[in-house]
């Protein structure tokens, strides 16, 4: 985990001496990908988790299935925005860490930086008196390589990972995604038990049955034990992403009742054309990506005031995308899924817009300059209210921001930015606005009180700003 371009994928490339930064557009992981590598006798399982912020869900979820974290650091850079927010969730999975100081070997290297910007995180080396070993290394050189191996081996010793291979199954979907070919595929790291060929499986909200199972290497295999990464062809239906896959002929204690409950749909389960649109100026979006997790980051940078979600999906744009797009005015994005030909003579004819990217960045920089556009021109801003996030809660299916509001007054019809850092990450709107269980309308300087919102995906965090404004023309 880290900041991105400190080097993670580089790193990874050394591990496992396979070129994954020529292959990937823009040179960004797209998504999470698990490898596993031998290394003096054991088996290690890196999980790859994308560095860029559009993919903090993902990086969240890359903390809460591991044994061990490896932070990447540059030694030329130090400690930065997605360093904070990787330090964030390793506090919270409660994981230990192991620090990598990258790039030592470039001009203006400072390891002693980066240290010390991890020290006001809470991330004490060894060398500075804390229990957190770090190791300098190069990716690019391969230098210190062996030793943070070894460190990592090390680790897992004194904690006594291990893992039942005869217990019930439970692995983890860490990506998922729909093949033309293939079908549902989903990328999954063993937790315990053994995943087999021809063993029925399932998730809260699909199953199936295992037609093949695929390593990291593209190898066919038929068993899969503990701690080891897999891709599972078979499942009738895309599984979410952070779901558990068990065995369908075991008997398990549900302990989440409310899991299916709180799946609001399936997103390949079909359109919905009876959506309703508001009568006031928006940008209407059909979004399709290659996999869910690259899905979602893309559809938790959306805002409500400008923009409509009409539908969204995994896998190539289809004829039911295009005639959905007509129908609603909406525009297509589609994010590394092909769009044929036909489909293009389709989308001409009935007049629909559609929008292809290769690189996650520049989708998302564009959508914000156009929901920019729709919103209504100002001049300036006035702040009259701040609030920080000090916890992130839920209830009854709804996550609610806890705040104390630093300054001024926030009051639920306001305009609101949403800011992590200095950076405004959406403009939220605000559905409820509570302290205990009685709605407010208003909560002023130095008060506390719950904030709902009406964009129920969007990914506010304890530390954000909530700023309330007015507008001058």
């Amino acid at each position: 985990m880290g900041h991105v371009d400190h080097g993670k994928t580089t790193l990874l490339d050394a591990i496992r001496s396979a070129q994954v930064v020529k292959g990937e557009a823009g040179g960004i992981t797209q998504h999470i990908g698990a490898y596993s590598v031998e290394h003096k006798g054991a088996s290690l399982t890196f999980i790859d988790t994308p560095g860029h912020a559009a993919f903090n869900k993902m990086r969240e979820r890359g903390a809460h299935i591991t044994d061990l974290v490896v932070l990447v650091v540059a030694a030329n850079d130090g400690v930065k925005p997605q360093t904070v927010e990787s330090i964030r969730h390793i506090k919270q999975a409660g994981v230990p860490v192991v620090v990598a100081i990258n790039k030592v070997d470039v001009e203006h290297a400072d390891p002693n930086v980066a240290k010390s910007g991890l020290a006001e995180h809470d991330i004490v080396v060894t060398e500075y008196g804390g229990d957190i070993e770090a190791v300098e290394i190069s990716a690019l050189k391969k230098t210190g390589i062996e030793t943070l191996l070894d460190t990592l081996v090390t680790m897992a010793d004194l904690l006594e990972l291990t893992a039942d291979p005869d217990a019930p199954l439970e692995a983890v979907v860490i990506e998922s995604s729909k093949d033309k070919h293939k079908g549902a595929v989903a990328s999954v790291i063993v937790q315990q038990g053994t995943l087999s060929v021809r063993q029925n499986i399932q998730t809260d909200i699909t199953s199936g049955r295992v037609k093949a199972l695929v390593s990291d290497t593209g190898a066919r295999t038929e068993q899969v034990l503990p701690g080891f990464p897999t891709e599972i062809i078979g499942f009738a239906d895309v599984p979410e992403v952070g779901s558990i896959v068990r065995d369908t002929d075991k008997e398990y204690v549900q302990e989440e009742e409310e899991v299916k409950a709180e799946v609001e749909q399936d997103i390949t389960a079909g359109w919905d054309f009876s959506a309703v649109l508001d009568e006031t100026p928006k940008m209407n979006l059909i979004l399709r990506a290659d996999v869910h997790g690259t899905l979602e980051a893309i559809m938790a940078t959306l805002d409500d005031e400008s923009t409509t979600l009409i539908a969204s999906g995994v896998g190539e744009v289809t004829e039911k995308d295009i005639e959905l797009a007509a129908a609603s005015n909406s525009v297509v994005l589609a994010f590394h899924v092909p769009v044929s030909s036909k489909i293009k003579r389709l989308a001409k004819d009935a007049g629909v817009k559609i929008r292809a990217y290769d690189i996650i960045y520049k989708l998302i920089e564009d959508l914000q300059k156009q929901m920019m556009k729709l919103l209504e021109p100002t001049i300036d801003e006035v702040v009259i209210g701040e609030a920080e996030v000090l916890q992130v809660f839920e209830m009854k299916g709804e996550r609610i921001a806890g705040v104390r509001v630093k300054t001024g007054v926030l009051k639920k019809n306001d305009r609101f930015h949403l800011k992590r850092d200095d950076d405004i990450i959406a403009n939220p709107v605000v559905k409820t606005m509570m302290h205990g269980k009685q709605e407010i309308p208003e909560i002023n300087a130095k008060n506390e009180g719950g904030l709902t919102f009406k964009n129920k995906k969007l990914d506010f965090q304890v530390g954000d700003t909530i700023v309330a404004y007015t507008v001058e023309e």
